[in-house]
C-alpha cells in the first residue's frame, strides 16, 4: 500500500525506474535458497536424540537416528545414522562440527558440505574423526540440495 502511494507522488521516470527496482527485488527475493535444514547432538544429557528441525519440508522428508561418539586410538570418532522417510531420492549435504566439552566449536567449517544421495526410505551411516584431542561431542548439519 505504501509502495502504491510512493509511486503515484513520483514523476514518470522516478516511478518507471521504482516499478523496476520493486520487480528486481521481488525477483532476487523469489529466487533464493532455503539452506536451513536439521541437526542432531551427539551430547545427550538426558539419553534421548534431540533433533533440531530448521526445514520443516526437509523434517517430514529426513531424520536422524543416532548420533554418538566413539574413542579411537587418538581421536573421537562420530557416527550418524540418517534415514529418509521420503518414497522418492533425496539429494542432500552434511557437515560435521566438533565442540569441547564447554560446546565451544572448535573446527570452525573446516570440513565441507558432504554431497549425499537417499533413495526411498534408505537409512546411511555418515562418519567423520575430529581433528583435534580435546573434542567431547559433535553436531551434525543436514541440508537439502535445490
Amino acid at each position: 500500500m505504501i509502495w502504491v502511494l510512493l509511486l503515484k507522488y513520483l514523476t514518470y521516470e522516478e516511478g518507471k525506474a521504482m516499478k523496476y527496482l520493486l520487480l528486481l527485488s521481488a525477483l532476487l527475493v523469489g529466487c533464493t535458497t532455503d539452506t536451513s535444514g536439521i541437526a542432531a547432538d551427539s551430547d545427550k544429557p538426558d539419553g534421548k536424540q534431540w533433533l533440531i528441525v530448521d526445514n520443516l519440508n526437509l523434517g517430514r522428508k529426513l531424520t536422524i537416528i543416532d548420533a554418538a561418539t566413539h574413542q579411537g586410538m587418538d581421536r573421537l570418532r562420530g557416527v550418524a545414522t540418517i534415514q529418509s522417510l521420503y518414497k522418492g531420492d533425496l539429494d542432500l549435504q552434511y557437515r560435521f562440527y566438533w565442540y569441547d566439552s564447554n560446546n565451544v566449536q572448535l573446527n570452525n567449517a573446516t570440513t565441507a558440505w558432504t554431497p549425499l544421495s537417499l533413495h526411498g526410505k534408505q537409512q546411511i551411516q555418515v562418519q567423520s574423526v575430529a581433528l583435534v584431542h580435546n573434542a567431547n561431542h559433535f553436531k551434525i548439519y543436514v541440508r537439502e540440495v535445490e
